[in-house]
């Protein structure tokens, strides 16, 4: 495989059972662990399998299998428990994401991985826990690393490098709204700045949902954006402005579009088209249906800036697509199409662009 060093299931089993694992991940200063899973026979080493997942859910290390070939049937999900990511070569596989080359693609990951560190392990283990299984469970646990991270050296260094942005003023309303009998359309509307996600525009988007939240007359909502994007992610001018992060973390979660599309999900339809980052796929996620056009692109760009998915995404992806390929796409930074969209789960229908 590549130059990074690979081990076997029983190898990487025989490193994680020493009970000193920890103090040696410290001092090799290591940061992942890539396994080679070709060479192990599932069904003689199911127990294995299953006490590997305990013995890795409190390491500091995103936990990475490597498969050429599908798993058996009888191969379930739960016996991939203790793996972060799995990839593979293969094209029919249900677990692990199908990559075009290995070798380049743990190649890839590792260099990822390196470039933010704390980053990329702390939201592994954030997925490892599955809290995304609860809603308000998820979105606290994800504010409130979110908010350490803000904190962190890897960030700060992300900020540092991005140099200081204006922010222009915006001369229209950013989020509109229309009523037409029991239908609601909701429409991001800052069409110069490719839909960025600014503090205004979070706190005109909630507020309008709740309004929607309130009136059960309101049977149908619809959620696009103006302009050539749906949502380009967070507005960049705005990242380190937070001065306190717990007072970051509470109004995350006081004044959250999220919470508010989850408690609206059977009411409402998003309909994405061209860029789609970060909060831009995040908060329509939550939602019962997902509709792209041809145009979409995704991407989660936070790992990359020494931050986690911070508007919901480690709870609405995961709860769409598994924890495994949400990983896949915040380590990676990689962005996908309507066509692995729709193969994912993360959209429910592609149509072409109006």
């Amino acid at each position: 495989m590549s130059d990074v060093l690979v081990l076997t299931f029983l190898k990487a089993f025989d490193y994680v059972s020493n009970r000193f694992v920890s103090d040696d991940i410290f001092e090799r200063n290591q940061k992942a662990l890539f396994i080679d899973l070709e060479s192990v026979n599932f069904n003689d080493h199911l127990d294995e399998l299953r006490e590997f997942s305990r013995l890795v859910s409190r390491l500091n290390l995103v936990i990475v299998g490597l498969l050429e070939r599908p798993s058996p049937p009888t191969v379930t999900s739960s016996l991939f428990s203790g793996f972060d990511l799995v990839i593979t070569c293969s094209q029919d596989h249900r677990i692990a994401v199908t990559v075009n080359d290995l070798d380049n693609a743990i190649r890839d990951l590792s260099s990822e991985i390196e470039k933010n560190p704390y980053a990329a392990i702390i939201l592994a283990q954030l997925l490892r826990q599955e809290a995304f299984n609860d809603v308000s469970k998820g979105l606290i646990l994800e504010s409130l690393t979110y908010a350490m991270l803000q904190s962190g050296d890897e960030f700060k260094s992300w900020l540092s490098e991005r140099g200081e942005l204006s922010q222009p003023a915006d001369e229209a309303p950013v989020v509109e709204s229309h009523r037409i009998g029991d239908t609601l359309s909701i429409f991001l509307n800052r069409p110069n700045r490719a839909n960025a996600f600014s503090t205004t525009m979070r706190d005109a988007l909630y507020e309008t949902l709740q309004t929607a939240i309130s009136d059960k007359t309101i049977e149908s909502i619809s959620l696009r954006g103006n302009g050539s994007s749906f949502c380009s992610g967070g507005e960049l001018a705005e990242f380190g402005s937070v001065s306190s992060p717990p007072d970051g973390h509470l109004v995350r979660l006081a004044r959250s579009p999220s919470m508010s599309v989850h408690q609206l999900c059977t009411r409402m339809t998003a309909y994405l088209h061209g860029t789609c980052a970060g909060a831009g796929i995040e908060i329509p996620a939550f939602a019962s249906k997902v509709i792209v056009d041809e145009t979409v692109s995704i991407f989660l760009p936070e790992v990359s800036m020494g931050l986690i998915p911070g508007a919901g995404g480690t709870v609405s992806i995961p709860r769409r697509i598994g924890r495994h390929k949400t990983l896949y796409l915040a380590l990676s930074g990689k962005s996908i199409g309507p066509e692995i969209a729709f193969q994912w789960g993360l959209v429910d229908d592609v149509i072409s662009p109006e």
